[in-house]
């Protein structure tokens, strides 16, 4: 059987260590992870409630696991959306098997293998909804801001006038050409500039 954990606890401030832990009370081998805003279209399931464990006996993506176990963990594509609009397409290892790795880093956290050798790719889509609204995803990217300039001073990095004058800049224009949005381009520039600048006013701040 394959669990669906859906990560929406409110206030996190270790997004890697919380999804840990849903790994360990997880009652199945296989563990797909969605936040809040994501959905998946072969399981069409809405999930409320923190680290709602969800056994799925009959799915494609179950059938998938099964068939291809020369895999530990699976990078699933990522449509994402903003207020609506489509601002293009990633990957992220989300599907992912007990004992075989961890998450890391407290936000924007990633996951860890234990062999990269049995990391595999799957087709299967998950549907992000960054935000309905643009007041809400202001704050949203605030709360974010805080927590990924946190990150980045635990990891030893620093920040300074020129990190935080042409980081957002290139942010921009990354985000741009992947995007083609000009709203959201700004929106993660602006992010890029509230984490350097926290970090730059607010060095040894807890």
């Amino acid at each position: 059987m394959l669990s669906i954990l859906k990560l929406n606890k409110p206030n996190i401030t270790n997004f890697a260590e919380e999804r840990n832990e849903l790994l360990k009370k997880a009652k199945t081998d296989w563990v797909l992870f969605l936040d809040n805003d994501e959905t998946i279209d072969s399981i069409n399931l809405s999930l409320r409630g923190a680290g709602s464990d969800v056994a799925i006996k009959n799915n494609r993506l179950l059938h998938f696991v099964r068939n291809d176990s020369d895999y530990d963990c699976y990078y699933l594509k990522r449509k994402n959306y903003f207020l609506g609009q489509y601002v293009g397409t990633d990957r992220m290892i989300r599907l992912v098997k007990k004992g075989t790795g961890k998450f890391v880093r407290k936000v924007h956290e990633v996951w860890k293998p234990n062999s990269l050798e049995a990391v595999g790719y799957s087709d299967e889509v998950i549907t992000h909804n960054t935000a309905d609204n643009l007041s809400d995803y202001l704050k949203k990217m605030n709360k974010y801001s805080d927590l990924h300039a946190k990150a980045n001073l635990e990891e030893g990095k620093k920040s300074n006038l020129l990190k935080i004058i042409f980081l957002p800049i290139a942010k921009f224009f990354v985000t741009y050409l992947k995007s083609k949005n000009v709203v959201f381009s700004i929106m993660q520039s602006l992010h890029s500039y509230l984490a350097w600048t926290k970090m730059y006013l607010y060095p040894v701040k807890n």
